[in-house]
């Protein structure tokens, strides 16, 4: 079976290769290595919520409720008479009540508010830590009675003296006078006067900022809110956020106060000029129904008319009564041609209309007999031919009559003629007589006309006057107040528990930012899962940072860490070596500095304290002082081996340590010109075989294979090869070298061995395998102090 085989199904459990750990859980382990900073970070963040809510100013609601009337007997309305009033109706009260949202939004209405309680003046107490506002309890009120074009607000310290001096400061401008209470001063341009309250105390240190109009316009708007309570109803939903509850009330019920004053007083105005325009009108119309009325007068004196309407009208009536016979008689003579023509007009009998000769009953008696024997003869032809005798004598009886009715029909036209003259005769003599009437009765008719109508509008504007003056005396605004201004109980703002848990929220979220922007910008190998994700060498043993940085051996402290975890190391070559043969093992890294020459050193020193004789050659020809470390001369050694003219017997080159009898060395020598040529001799194979049959082991100690090739020039004479990796120091991108030695078989057997693992930092990460507790490393918790093992937390954090 191979020997990765064997390694992966016997290796001691401590360190076999552990499952992967899910994201989760490996962010979780991660982060709760690092506890102290999250408690840290909590207590830091909840104690800034608290000073976050101790300078922050609460926010109460105040809010209160307008009513809209529906003013349907309005002056306007009341003057056009109710024009279109049912149209309006419609729509007047949702409009009305919309309007009026808008003017209680209004910027006139909020700067009225602003000016008549000076809201832009803003008082502090400035004699304890904490500056706070102050309103009912303020010493000294601030009248501003100008304030400066300047854009930014003005801020000024006032010291009270005494109880008639202060001391006024304009620090941004280095200004400063002592003045009176009660008289107008000018600083900065702006004039200001200064009153003392029932609340005034002769001592204490103010702050007075003014701000612009717009400025204070602009805040008050923000917190101010008017909205209809509901889509069919006229109620107004009123409410101002403030920091003060008391001083909140009085601006919201002075807001509403100046909106119902400004909505009377818009209903008088508009009374008022209503008024004024009737009388115009009244003097106006009056004065023309006075000129009219005396022009008739001197008319009627002067052409001596009493009752001139009661004669015309006789006449009048007289020639309507012969017009209207004369425009009958003309019909009558019309219908009368029309129908001589009609029977004239063919030789065939046919129906003559009756209905129309209404005047001669006789006449229209005729024409029935004839049209009935028309309709006999029409008859009798479904019974007999034309030929026969009955139907020719029908038809000269019809032929008669016809005749006869002809004659008639000449007669009657003859005396409708005479009749139409005789009309016309008698009509000229009364057209002559209403023409002899005086012209001046048409002036006199036009005079009467012009007076009726200036009496009715006279009438109609002295009606409008009196109901304007009832509106005018009974006049009420439109709106009126349902609910007086009120605060909440109990402050909306600011969310104490929301910004607690804020607070809270911040405390977890800055350490996982902060050490994720580590983790991010890491590039180094910090815990096993580094070296799971980017390699798949199986991983042989591992060794923990020693507190005793200055022994380069361990065996003389054998209850340590490192003692033990280089044992462990022993005891896995049992599961990758050949039984039976000497085996070679190689250590290499990927750069200097990374533990190899320590770890096999002391791998070395382990090994021949289990009785196996053991010898390590020192083959870092380019930065030999693994033997000078421990204190043995480096004069003659291997260099001199390879490039001696006669063979060297092993026995001169290999050194007995004073560590171990069993444990020996052999030095690189000195530092050759060519390293790399001199390892490709043939005599490094010679002298590996020779080692092979006088030491179980032979360990070798390499340069770094990924600076230099001396490493894999060696390799073809090792069994097993050691990659030494070491924890925030090895860069991640040097697993590289790693995978390309694995996966291209550059080495025979290949496997890991990760340096200087902090125990107290990885315990969760990956790394640690829970020695301490069971009687290892005991003399370093005894040397370690609390302040020892405070920096030691904090250690992975400044790395």
């Amino acid at each position: 079976m191979d020997n990765h085989d064997i390694f992966a199904e016997k290796l001691d459990f401590t360190y076999k290769k552990e499952e992967n750990l899910s994201e989760l859980r490996s962010y979780l382990a991660k982060y709760l290595s690092y506890w102290y900073l999250f408690v840290i970070s909590i207590i830091i963040c909840l104690g800034g919520a608290l000073i976050y809510l101790g300078y922050l100013p609460s926010q109460w609601a105040i809010t209160s409720k307008i009513i809209v009337e529906d003013n349907k007997d309005n002056t306007s309305k009341s003057l056009t008479n109710g024009v279109n009033s049912d149209l309006a109706s419609l729509f007047e009260v949702k409009s009305n009540a919309d309007n009026e949202v808008k003017i209680l939004k209004s910027r006139s209405l909020i700067r009225s508010v602003i000016t008549s309680l000076n809201l832009n003046a803003h008082i502090y107490d400035a004699n304890g830590l904490r500056k706070k506002e102050e309103f009912s309890n303020a010493p000294f009120a601030v009248a501003i009675n100008n304030k400066s074009d300047d854009e930014k607000a003005s801020t000024y310290k006032i010291n009270i003296i005494d109880n008639n001096n202060y001391r006024i400061v304009d620090s941004r401008n280095d200004l400063a006078l002592t003045a009176v209470f009660g008289k107008q001063i000018l600083i900065n341009k702006d004039s200001l006067t200064i009153n003392k309250t029932n609340a005034f105390v002769a001592d204490g240190n103010y702050e007075v900022k003014i701000s612009p109009i717009k400025e204070a316009e602009k805040e008050l708007n923000d917190d101010f809110n008017a909205s209809l309570d509901d889509k069919q109803a006229t109620v107004i939903d009123l409410q101002l956020n403030y920091h003060d509850p008391q001083r909140g009330e009085v601006i919201l019920q002075k807001l509403m106060d100046l909106y119902l004053q400004n909505n009377l007083a818009n209903k008088v105005r508009l009374a008022d000029s209503t008024m004024k325009f009737i009388d115009r009108r009244l003097n106006l119309v009056g004065s023309q129904l006075n000129n009219v009325e005396t022009d008739l007068e001197k008319y009627k004196v002067n052409n001596q008319i009493s009752d001139i309407t009661a004669q015309g009208k006789a006449l009048v009536e007289g020639a309507d009564d012969y017009q209207n016979k004369l425009n009958d008689n003309e019909v009558q003579l019309a219908v009368v041609n029309s129908m001589y023509k009609y029977v004239n007009s063919s030789d065939k009998p046919q129906q003559i209309p009756s209905s129309l000769i209404t005047k001669d009953m006789a006449f229209g008696t005729a024409i029935n007999e004839y049209n009935a024997m028309l309709q006999h003869r029409e008859q009798l032809k479904s019974s007999f031919v034309e030929t026969s005798t009955i139907i020719t004598d029908l038809d000269q009886q019809i032929k008669i009559a016809r005749d006869a009715l002809k004659n008639s029909l000449m007669n009657y036209r003859n005396s409708l003629e005479i009749a139409q003259g005789q009309l016309k005769k008698q009509n000229n003599v009364i057209t002559g007589k209403i023409a002899e009437a005086p012209s001046k009765e048409r002036v006199y008719l036009d005079y009467s006309r012009q007076q009726t109508l200036k009496q009715d509008l006279y009438l109609y504007l002295l009606q409008k006057r009196e109901e304007t003056a009832i509106s005018q005396t009974a006049t009420i605004a439109s709106c009126r107040i349902l609910d007086d201004a009120e605060s909440d109980e109990r402050p909306f703002a600011p969310k104490k528990s929301l910004i607690m848990l804020m607070g809270l929220l911040a405390g977890f979220v800055i350490p996982i930012t902060g050490l994720s922007i580590k983790e991010m910008l890491n590039i180094k190998i910090q815990n096993k899962g580094d070296i799971d994700k980017h390699t798949n060498v199986p991983l042989l043993g591992e060794i923990s940072r020693s507190i005793n940085t200055k022994a380069l051996l361990t065996y003389c402290d054998p209850m340590s860490i490192v003692s033990e975890q280089i044992r462990a190391i022993r005891t896995n070559l049992k599961y990758v070596t050949d039984k039976g043969k000497s085996n070679v093992i190689m250590f290499t890294s990927s750069m200097s500095g990374e533990g190899k020459s320590f770890i096999s050193l002391n791998l070395a020193n382990s090994i021949a304290l289990s009785g196996k004789k053991v010898v390590l050659l020192e083959l870092d020809l380019r930065k030999p002082r693994l033997l000078k470390s421990i204190g043995m001369d480096n004069e003659f050694g291997f260099t001199n081996y390879m490039i001696s003219a006669d063979r060297i017997d092993t026995e001169l080159l290999v050194k007995q340590s004073t560590i171990n009898e069993n444990f020996y060395l052999i030095s690189s020598g000195p530092i050759p010109p060519n390293p790399a040529e001199l390892l490709m001799d043939d005599r490094l194979g010679v002298l590996i075989d020779d080692l092979r049959v006088k030491f179980d082991y032979v360990i070798i100690d390499t340069a770094p294979v990924g600076l230099v090739s001396d490493a894999l020039i060696i390799e073809e004479h090792a069994d097993i090869t050691c990659f030494v990796l070491r924890q925030n120091y090895t860069y991640k991108s040097q697993l590289g070298i790693v995978n390309d030695l694995y996966k291209t078989k550059k080495v025979k057997q290949l496997y890991l061995v990760v340096n200087d693992i902090q125990l107290e930092k990885n315990a969760l990460t990956g790394y640690g395998n829970g020695y301490r507790g069971y009687g290892y490393a005991m003399a370093e918790e005894e040397e370690s102090t609390g302040l020892n093992s405070l920096l030691k937390r904090l250690k992975p954090v400044v790395r």
